[in-house]
């Protein structure tokens, strides 16, 4: 909005055009007389409508957004006794048809001359005073007899200027427009500077053209020299333009000023343009910086899944370069069902998509990635592309992993003070009934009864043994299968229970067991996870009494397709705060003698069985951990076929064993299955006797001293890549140990003391992948 001031009592005339030549003519023709005040469109113009307060309305047909029609009827709607003047260069008989019906007071079409105009807006004024009462037709008329008559003297000059008048406003908006094209191009401050004074310069010849911050002041000596233009937007002021001819003393002309006027209103509109892109291009260095500094690998992924950005440490993480890695899909870095599905999950509106993977391709041991990945989104919520953050976690694992087995180890420790009482236990009934068989040979009831009695006793020891390696994860990993939950919990006890009676009887500690298993569905699980997720809580439990108390175990329905396990103790409890952050990494109650890992991992396996875990504690009162697991299906086991029932095949089986009593027995087995048997009693000993082609079967203890089974399994596929390799161990194996067997070729590991059945079987199975034929 720009308002003219006038001589007092000057009627109030509001000009309304979209361009701001014609809006700034009609002005400057109009200041001397009258009140201007001018809008660039005309919904400005209805919005100063009450503040104005107009005696005529000057108004442009053709505007955008809302034409000159719907602004004359709104006027009109708001004040009837306002007068409006509509202006076109398009006129047509239905344009001015409808402007007179809606209450145009006159039209004027373009070109005009400054007379006409003068005319219509004598006229339109005097109309409007006539509607209002203020004065009588007769002194309207004697007023406006009295006005041609003193401008009578005028016209012969008015008629010769207004041809220049024209001229000159064409003229300095020519100009103008000329220099704010220089400007447009320019977005740096230095450069629309640089292209304003070149301009001004070079067409109106001034000694210099500047921007300052300030207002310069000039003295009342250098006004005719210098002219100072405010240059401000609707924020504030952004600075002043200075035009200065001091040095030459030219004066400037007032013509000049104007057209500085005018061009310091696009110049304000450049300089915050300027300041914008000035922001912009900081924010961009600084987030350029950002991400090339990030540790993490940054990726921007377009729209069709195509990587479009990788910052070093991308390189870094999947060993490609930034040239090599562009174009690419993302799913030939990440694993599709994973992206696809987080992908899927952020188009729908989700802010935040996160997932584990491990990156095996061109790399010789594999890494653990933690990938986060969010949406790129335009103005209306669909999604134009993606970020993704990958953080190479291996390390972390590794050490999680480490704390992980130190602390099941630590548990295993104390264990093994129970652990050992009960191995001692049977090796008594076994020592004792061989001793005493030993005395009476002839006696078939005692032979018969110590039998049975060393059987079970090897077969108790046996399964305390694979309750310990199963919980210390030294077994292979198993798939999910359809699995008892409560004899998972009976498995978890039995191991425990050495720890639960040792607090009991040597520390006198009170401590009750009570368990209530509710012949629960089966569950889809892996076993060994959940016996260390039970056998964990158990442990906990015994920690949290001290003095003792009462340990609950329950297992019950929760509805068709979830079981409940609960585990209650009656100890110290918790507070609010240490239950909310109980299952997070490294958060431990127990001081140096705890990980913090115990629980995570518990909280993380129950996870990966699509299940549930949560916690309910009172400080001084006990606590209940509750678990939810899905129900599973029954594993329906097929009838035995008469090759997995009887031995059909019959091989030839090199025996590798450093223990000679069970290389002993090992080979009675094998040979009294049908299998030719060549024992040896080191892994020397069978590189010796080993020929490519030789044998159907390789059978090798693992841990043997100077040639370990390893190295054996090494130097036979070296030689024969045919063979196979069957490792029998009563240590456990590593994970790593297990990709190793992978590499190698071992087809199965058959952990001591080994069943007669579970050999047969794994011969079997062997025999089968060599192509061996039944007999």
């Amino acid at each position: 909005m720009t308002t003219t001031t006038a001589p007092p009592g000057a009627a109030r005339i509001l000009v309304v055009d979209d361009e701001l030549g014609p809006r700034e003519s009609l002005r400057m023709l109009l200041k001397q007389a009258y009140q201007i005040t001018t809008a660039d469109s005309g919904r400005a113009a209805l919005n100063m409508l009450a503040q104005v307060r107009p005696d005529v309305v000057i108004l442009d047909i053709k505007m955008p957004e809302m034409d000159g029609l719907e602004v004359l009827r709104r006027v009109k709607r708001a004040d009837p006794s306002i007068e409006v003047v509509m202006i076109t260069a398009y006129a047509s008989l239905e344009t001015v048809k409808l402007a007179l019906t809606h209450g145009a007071f006159e039209y004027l079409i373009k070109p005009f001359s400054r007379q006409d105009l003068e005319d219509v807006v004598r006229r339109a004024l005097v109309r409007r005073q006539t509607d209002l009462g203020a004065r009588s037709e007769v002194a309207h008329l004697v007023e406006e007899m009295r006005r041609l008559s003193a401008k009578t003297r005028e016209l012969e000059e008015v008629a010769r200027r207004e041809v220049t008048e024209q001229s000159l406003r064409v003229t300095q908006l020519s100009i103008v427009r000329e220099i704010s094209r220089a400007i447009v191009g320019h977005l740096a401050m230095e450069d629309v500077m640089a292209a304003v004074s070149a301009q001004l310069s070079a067409a109106l010849g001034y000694d210099s053209v500047g921007l300052t911050a300030s207002d310069p002041e000039a003295r009342p000596s250098d006004a005719a020299y210098m002219v100072v233009c405010s240059i401000r937007d609707a924020e504030g002021p952004l600075g002043y333009l200075v035009a200065d001819n001091r040095a030459s003393a030219r004066p400037v002309d007032p013509r000049e000023r104007e057209l500085l006027e005018m061009l310091s209103e696009y110049l304000a509109i450049a300089l915050r343009n300027s300041h914008l892109y000035g922001e912009i291009a900081d924010t961009k260095r600084s987030l350029e910086q950002l991400i090339a500094s990030a540790g993490d690998a940054i990726i921007s992924v377009d729209a069709s899944d195509r990587i479009d950005g990788w910052n070093p440490a991308a390189e870094r993480v999947f060993g490609r370069a930034a040239a090599e890695a562009t174009g690419r899909r993302m799913t030939e870095l990440l694993p599709e069902r994973e992206y696809r599905t987080a992908r899927e999950r952020l188009a729908r509106g989700s802010a935040m998509e996160m997932f584990e993977t491990t990156l095996t391709a061109d790399r010789e041991t594999p890494a653990a990635l933690a990938v986060t990945l969010s949406g790129l989104r335009n103005r209306q919520g669909g999604l134009d592309g993606l970020i993704a953050i990958v953080r190479d976690i291996t390390a972390q694992r590794e050490v999680e992993n480490q704390l992980h087995q130190s602390e099941k180890l630590t548990a295993l420790g104390q264990l093994a003070g129970g652990i050992a009482h009960d191995f001692n236990n049977l090796l008594q009934a076994i020592l004792g009934y061989a001793q005493l068989m030993g005395k009476n040979p002839s006696n078939v009831d005692v032979v018969r009864r110590g039998l049975d009695v060393i059987e079970k006793a090897a077969t108790g020891g046996a399964e305390t043994v694979r309750r310990i390696q199963k919980f210390a994860r030294l077994r292979p990993e198993e798939a999910f299968v359809g699995l008892d939950l409560d004899q998972v919990i009976r498995d978890a006890l039995a191991i425990t229970r050495p720890r639960w009676e040792e607090k009991k009887l040597k520390a006198g500690v009170p401590l009750q067991l009570e368990v209530d298993l509710g012949s629960v569905p089966v569950v889809m699980g892996r076993p060994a996870e959940l016996n260390e997720v039970v056998t964990n809580l158990i442990l906990n439990a015994i920690d949290a009494m001290p003095r003792g108390g009462t340990l609950s175990l329950r297992t019950r329905r929760h509805d068709d397709r979830h079981v409940v396990f609960a585990v209650t103790d009656t100890g110290i409890g918790m507070t609010e705060e240490v239950s909310q952050r109980i299952f997070d990494p490294f958060f431990t109650t127990k001081g140096e003698v705890g990980t913090g890992l115990g629980l995570s991992v518990s909280f993380s396996i129950i996870q990966r069985h699509s299940g549930e875990m949560r916690v309910e504690s009172q400080a001084g009162r006990g606590t209940t951990f509750t678990i939810v697991l899905p129900v599973g299906m029954a594993e329906v086991q097929a009838p035995a076929g008469p090759e997995t029932v009887m031995g059909t095949r019959r091989g030839r089986i090199l025996l590798v064993d450093n223990e000679f009593p069970v290389m002993t027995i090992l080979g009675e087995m094998l040979t009294e299955a049908g299998h030719h048997v060549l024992p040896v009693a080191s892994g020397a000993e069978a590189m010796r006797v080993f020929v490519p082609g030789g044998f159907d079967l390789v059978l090798t203890n693992l841990g043997m001293t100077g040639m370990t089974g390893w190295d054996v399994a090494e130097r036979i596929r070296a030689s024969d890549p045919r063979v196979p390799v069957v490792f029998i161990t009563g240590w456990g194996l590593q994970a790593e140990d297990r990709e190793r067997c992978r590499k190698l070729g071992v087809i199965n590991v058959l952990f001591k003391p080994v069943r007669p059945a579970d050999l047969h079987q794994a011969v079997q199975e062997a025999l089968a992948v060599s192509g061996h034929r039944p007999l």
